[in-house]
């Protein structure tokens, strides 16, 4: 807010000094106004910079009896330049700027030069900065008024940021003769280089500043303090501030006088005094409570105060005694508001006469309060904020400019509250009523941007995507800037590649633009495009040194193992660049799970385990450890070392006590167990599935089918089928999990039968209830089709055996579904090949060549051996069909 000052203060003091219209008055004019008290009264109050008050005496030269319509259009027009003088003055109050617009719209005031500067300036007081600096660049050169409008213009191009193009207008006016012009663009031009940084160009427009000006040598002074600051010497800023508050003079604006108490303060806190910062600012607000610089003053005092304050810290009782609180008491009243605030416990108020002061008192003391983000913090903070909604409902004074803002702006603040308590449509109901009623562009910008994080926070990225174009054009840079990225982000989280396209092509930042192409990058992996992997590679090649180039450089390692196919070696060339820039735990976690995952796609589980191994040596005490060394001895297991993998998993519960992973810990270590190969893990491991089982956990399903087939190996039949009836009449487990338990038990069933055809008929039962399922894959109904022939064959029924193989490879499963998943071929080869060895066994040669073409026709990955059975066959026993030779060999 501070580095803004001086722009507006030279609206006031400089631009305009030689827009003087008194020369082009006539003499007759003149001459009748010079006989009218108010006109000299008027005319005085403007010399001594008093706009507010040659305001009344203008008004009431115009109900001068008798007044000529040429005394009238000058008086008019004077009083345009007083009320825009007094609006800026205000802080620019949009009443103000209205009527003056008004009045240099009405009849004779195309006469006056400086009419086209004024209606710029209430265009700008009307926060109309596009349209200023139209009525300002249709001003031609020979107009008597030409550096003036440019000077007026080159202001509005720094509000609109394009502060290049003002540059280069307020150098060609720093070279003009005039000593007026010159020195207002160089001091223009000396805050513009300040502000961006470039210290060097700054002194030398200040050094190029005369002093013949006092209001420029004042000016000179004050940005001379400035530099100083922004270069570092703020024991001479702090000097220099002080001789400007202490030497003031009639030279010396009011406003730029008050900006001198906000540049000693920035300059003691640079100079690590906080506490004379505070002092000063607290000075500041007692002695100057009707300053247009109050509101800086408040958020610079909130600014150097800490985070977590308390209720009697000194600053936190001039909170209150500004907002004209009495002191806390047991009487004191109870203030609510909303339905969350029932009990906030605020001191009574009393009546104020400077309502802006008490609403600043009251929005900073709510800004303070939510700093902390405690529960009762926010609640208070809610009360406060509902008390300045209401300082004015009891009050007959007309509601300022600044109050209007304050009220909307706490509207602002509430729906942020909001959002932090989880408040999505309360938040969104402030937001929507302050957007109606404020008419601010910056709230509504902010709107925008708050509004577009309430959304995304619904997953409703389209919404949000419109919310936050809606502040692209903001001419605040952070707030633009924000506006894009986020736009752009919820445009790639919507899908919307079109509507992205146009957010990117919207920018001219550069930066922007940069960001962007990145986060579409990185969304195309985060979809498994192998797109976003290649666009990744080349952002790092195009974009070396940028700052978020590791973040690049290990999205596009993660990339290269989980997006088909892989890249081993481009992945570890990532992680090898980035290992010694990235150290913290988190990132060190994050490398080490890419490395886990490259060495398991490559099967060297023994490297994938030293991975983890090396990681939990350096941060045992991690956020991330427990789930590295769940990985680690996930790599054992697979890499059969069970003993060790079941030692760390036995041990993973009592050291990561209530983490998610333990149900999964105890699950491999039962599978350790059982795998191990000693008779007793096995009977370990039974009692580890039972704990699972009993514990209901989306894993007990599979332990059931683990200690089932346990059991089954160790002919324990009766418990094996205890085990999975629960599962076989459940309706709450998925078709995989069914299946696996229902081609168990039918093992089960069959393995007890030894001839009995009664378990062996119960099996295929329970072959011919899965059959009937929906939704079965290609691959199950082979399966199932090949394991209930085994049975039927186990039971000498080799005709529905054979109908049972045979079924898989009739036209009714020809299929454009059946593809080239190596299991489907696998299960549908078998029923295949033993459908024809039946038809073999039984000496059924014809039917056997038919069988072995039309396994052929297929066209999978045994087609050959199927043609060159039906070859073999039919040469053997000379078979041919009508069209092939019957010639004998």
């Amino acid at each position: 807010m501070f580095r803004t000052l001086l722009y507006v203060s030279l609206l006031i003091i400089l631009p305009l000094e030689g827009a003087n219209d008194r020369p082009h008055i006539g003499r007759k004019v003149v001459a009748e106004l010079n006989k009218l008290a108010d006109y000299s009264e008027a005319t005085k109050s403007m010399s001594d910079r008093l706009p507010g008050v040659a305001i009344v005496y203008f008004r009431s030269l115009l109900r001068t009896p008798g007044l000529s319509d040429d005394a009238r259009a000058a008086t008019n027009h004077m009083l345009a330049e007083a009320i825009i003088r007094f609006s800026i003055e205000l802080g620019g109050d949009q009443k103000l700027a209205a009527e003056a617009l008004e009045i240099l719209a009405s009849n004779g005031q195309a006469i006056f030069p400086s009419t086209p500067l004024w209606r710029a300036e209430a265009l700008v007081s009307l926060g109309q900065y596009s349209e200023a600096e139209k009525v300002l660049r249709s001003i031609p050169k020979n107009h008597p008024l030409s550096s003036e409008s440019q000077i007026a213009r080159a202001r509005i191009l720094i509000a609109l940021n394009k502060r290049d193009q003002a540059l280069v207008t307020l150098n060609a006016l720093s070279k003009k003769n005039n000593s007026t012009t010159s020195n207002t663009a160089a001091l223009l031009a000396a805050e513009i280089h300040i502000n961006t940084g470039k210290n060097d160009l700054a002194l030398e427009a200040l050094n190029s500043v005369g002093i013949d000006n006092p209001t420029s040598k004042k000016l000179k002074e004050y940005l001379a303090a400035r530099l100083a600051l922004d270069d570092n010497k703020a024991t001479e800023a702090v000097n220099r501030f002080q001789s400007l508050i202490t030497a003031p003079d009639e030279h010396h604006s009011k406003r730029i006088y008050h900006a001198c108490f906000l540049g000693l303060s920035d300059a003691q806190a640079a100079n690590k005094d906080t506490d004379s910062a505070i002092l000063t600012l607290q000075q500041f607000i007692d002695d100057y409570q009707d300053s247009y610089a109050l509101q800086a003053a408040f958020e610079r005092l909130i600014s150097h105060l800490p985070i977590a304050i308390s209720t009697d810290d000194p600053s936190m009782q001039k909170l209150r005694l500004w907002a004209g609180e009495k002191p806390l008491t047991s009487e004191s009243a109870i203030l609510g508001s909303g339905d969350g605030v029932t009990s906030i416990q605020l001191s009574e108020a009393t009546p104020m006469a400077n309502h802006e002061l008490t609403a600043l008192a009251l929005f900073y003391r709510a800004k303070l309060l939510t700093r902390t983000q405690s529960e009762q913090n926010l609640l208070e903070a809610t009360a406060i904020l509902t008390r300045l909604r209401n300082i004015y409902s009891q009050s007959s004074q007309p509601l300022s400019e600044l109050y209007l803002k304050l009220f909307s702006a706490s509207l602002l603040e509430t729906a942020y509250i909001q959002l932090q308590q989880k408040e999505l449509d309360l938040a969104t109901h402030s937001l929507t009523v302050m957007e109606e009623i404020t008419s601010s562009p910056q709230l509504k910008n902010q709107s925008s941007i708050l509004r577009g994080e309430i959304l995304a926070g619904k997953n409703d990225y389209e919404g949000a995507m419109r919310a936050f174009k809606g502040a692209l054009f903001s001419t605040s840079e952070i707030i633009a800037k924000t506006a894009s990225n986020n736009a752009g982000i919820m445009a790639l989280k919507a899908s919307n590649l079109l509507a992205f396209q146009k957010i990117i092509n919207s920018t001219q930042d550069s930066k922007i633009k940069t960001s962007l192409v990145l986060e579409r990058a990185l969304w195309m992996c985060a979809e498994s495009n192998i797109q976003g992997r290649n666009d990744l590679d080349a952002f790092i090649m195009a974009n070396s040194g940028y700052s978020r180039e590791n973040e690049a450089r290990l999205a596009l390692a993660a990339a290269c193992v989980n997006i088909s196919p892989p890249d081993i070696q481009l992945a570890k060339a990532q992680l090898e660049i980035i290992s010694p820039k990235m150290k913290t735990a988190a990132e060190q976690a994050k490398i080490t799970r890419i490395r886990i995952r490259a060495e398991s796609l490559l099967q060297e589980w023994q490297s994938a385990a030293q991975a983890a191994e090396s990681f939990l040596l350096k941060f045992k005490d991690s956020k991330d450890a427990a789930s590295i060394e769940f990985k680690c001895a996930e790599s054992y297991y697979h890499n059969e070392d069970y003993n060790k993998a079941r030692r760390i998993f036995q041990g993973f519960e009592k050291k990561y006590p209530n983490n998610a992973l333990n149900p999964y810990a105890q699950f491999y270590e039962a599978m350790s167990a059982r795998l191990g190969g000693t008779a007793q893990s096995r009977e370990e491991c039974i009692a580890m599935f039972k704990k699972i089982i009993d514990s209901n956990h989306k894993l007990a399903a599979e332990a059931r089918v683990q200690q089932s087939r346990l059991l089954i190996d160790l002919q324990r039949y009766t418990e094996a089928e205890v085990t999975l009836n629960p599962m076989l009449e459940s309706n709450n487990i998925s078709l995989q999990q069914k299946l696996g338990a229902g081609v168990l038990m039918a093992d089960c069933l069959q393995r007890q039968s030894l001839g009995e055809i009664n378990k062996t008929n119960q099996a295929v039962t329970i072959y011919n209830d899965l059959l009937k399922s929906e939704n079965l894959s290609l691959a199950w109904i082979h399966r199932l089709h090949y394991l209930r022939g085994q049975a039927y064959e186990s039971m000498q029924n080799n005709a529905d055996a054979f109908k049972s193989y045979y079924n898989v490879i009739i036209d009714d499963h020809r299929s454009d579904n059946l593809n080239t998943k190596k299991e489907e071929w696998f299960w549908f080869y078998r029923c295949g090949f033993k459908a024809l060895a039946m038809l073999e066994a039984s000496g059924n040669w014809e039917a056997s060549v038919k069988v072995a073409k039309r396994v052929a026709s297929f066209n999978g990955p045994r087609k050959q051996e199927a043609d060159r059975r039906a070859k073999d066959l039919a040469r053997k026993h000379m078979i041919w069909s009508d069209n092939e030779s019957r010639q004998q060999p």
